[in-house]
């Protein structure tokens, strides 16, 4: 359940950057809090430094941005690979101890063995419940954000560009 919160989170907010970073495109005042408008900022203020330096500022720039996207989404992947591990450990705890009432009490008695049984198929089950959603909630929210750096790349070689033609 945590993860799918965490999960939820970082797709609201990254979805919601996005749409901010598409809206400071459509205008030509720069938008405070906005990582579009902070490039255009940072641009703005080092338009007369030389090409390299202003193309090594902007690059610095999203360097500095990217954690600030990335933050929790590698979280996410890290939940959907851990769980299934702890399922199968799960699995081999219930089997640990349906061994060892075979052990104690011979095969007579299949009451014995099903509990542990039941426990192994039980966390096995609920570590791909987990797994499997999260998985798919990691690759949307790791597709916004790269969509996101990409765009402010692509921006960044946009005022560099403008700049060489001037």
């Amino acid at each position: 359940l945590g993860g799918v919160a965490l999960a939820g989170e970082r797709i609201y907010v990254l979805r919601n950057t996005l749409i901010s970073i598409q809206e400071q495109e459509n205008t030509d005042e720069i938008l405070e809090g906005n990582l579009l408008g902070s490039l255009l900022q940072t641009a703005k203020e080092n338009i007369n430094e030389s090409l390299d330096s202003l193309e090594l500022i902007l690059d610095e720039k999203i360097q500095s941005i990217t954690p600030t996207i990335e933050i929790r989404v590698k979280a996410i992947k890290l939940i959907a690979t851990v769980a299934p591990l702890l399922g199968l450990l799960g699995t081999v705890i219930g089997m640990i101890e349906t061994f060892q009432a075979i052990t104690l009490f011979g095969t007579g008695d299949p009451k014995l063995m099903a509990g542990g049984i039941s426990q192994a198929l039980v966390t096995t089950m609920l570590g791909l419940i987990v797994a499997a959603p999260l998985l798919f909630m990691h690759s949307y929210a790791e597709n916004y954000s790269k969509t996101i750096i990409s765009f402010l790349e692509e921006k960044s070689s946009g005022i560099v560009a403008t700049k060489t033609k001037k």
